[in-house]
C-alpha cells in the first residue's frame, strides 16, 4: 500500500510540472492511442504476431524515437499506467474465483507443475545467458522474467537491478509466450485448456493470461492462478537465494 501511495504522489507531482513531450498528459494519450491502433490491427489481421501488445509497443517505440524521449522520461510520463498495474493484476482473480471448484480438484498436480515451472523458467534463461557471457545486470533481470511487471519491478528495486532492463525482459517474455505459446502447445497435442492456461501463466505472466482469456474463461482462470502463485513464489524465494 505504501508503494502504491508513493506512485500516486509521484504521478501527481509529474502532472503538476510544466507541459512537455514527456508529460503524463502527453504520454498517456500516446499509450492509449497506440494500444487502440494495435488492437484494431490485431482484430483485422487475426495473426498472433500482431498481438496488441506487440503492435502497441512498436508504435510507442517509433513515437519515442521520433520525439527523442528516453525511457526514464517515458516511464515517469506513464505513471498512471504503472499505478493501475496492481489493480489490473488483482482483477485477473475474477475468472479464478468463477472456476475455483474445478481448480481445487487438481490442486496437487498444479502445485508440482508450478514448482518445476517457476524454477526452470528463469533458471534456463540465466544458464543460457551465463554461457553466452552475460553480465550480472543481465542475469539479475532474467531471474524475474517470468513474473508479472509489478512484482518484477519491486524485485528489481530490492536487488538493485536495472528496472528498465527488467521491464523489457518481462515484456518480451510475455509477448513471445502469448504469441507462440498456444500454437506450440497445440503442436505438442496439449489441448486441455487447464494445462494451456497454466503453462501460459507460468511462462508469460499477465500478457499470457490475457491471451488465455481469449481462449476461454477456464483457460484464463488457470493462467491467472499460475501467474499469481509463480509471482508469489519468486518474490519469496529469489531474495533468499541471492542472499546465500
Amino acid at each position: 500500500m505504501a508503494d502504491w501511495l508513493t506512485q500516486l504522489r509521484t504521478l501527481l507531482e509529474s502532472i503538476a510540472t510544466p507541459l512537455s513531450l514527456s508529460h503524463p498528459l502527453v504520454i498517456l494519450p500516446l499509450n492509449v492511442l497506440a494500444f487502440w491502433l494495435g488492437l484494431r490491427l490485431y482484430r483485422r489481421t487475426g495473426t498472433p504476431l500482431l498481438h496488441p501488445i506487440v503492435g502497441a509497443s512498436l508504435l510507442v517505440l517509433a513515437a519515442l524515437l521520433i520525439l527523442d524521449i528516453d525511457y526514464a522520461n517515458y516511464q515517469r510520463g506513464s505513471g498512471a499506467l504503472y499505478l493501475l498495474l496492481g489493480p489490473a493484476v488483482v482483477a485477473l482473480a475474477i475468472p479464478l474465483k468463477q472456476n475455483l471448484t474445478m481448480i481445487r480438484r487438481v490442486g496437487w498436480p498444479l502445485m508440482l507443475g508450478l514448482l518445476v515451472g517457476a524454477i526452470l523458467a528463469p533458471l534456463v534463461a540465466v544458464l543460457i545467458a551465463l554461457a553466452l557471457g552475460g553480465g550480472r545486470t543481465v542475469l539479475l533481470a532474467l531471474t524475474t522474467k517470468s513474473v508479472t511487471t509489478p512484482v518484477a519491478l519491486a524485485l528489481a528495486q530490492e536487488m538493485q537491478s536495472v528496472q528498465s532492463l527488467t521491464a523489457g525482459v518481462v515484456a518480451i517474455t510475455g509477448i513471445i509466450g502469448a504469441v507462440l505459446g498456444p500454437g506450440l502447445l497445440k503442436k505438442l497435442q496439449i489441448t486441455d485448456e487447464r494445462v494451456v492456461g497454466f503453462a501460459l501463466g507460468v511462462n508469460a505472466h499477465a500478457i499470457g493470461t490475457v491471451r488465455a482469456l481469449e481462449i476461454s474463461a477456464l483457460c484464463g482462470a488457470f493462467s491467472a492462478l499460475a501467474m499469481g502463485l509463480c509471482g508469489a513464489l519468486t518474490a519469496l524465494l529469489l531474495p533468499l537465494l541471492l542472499a546465500t
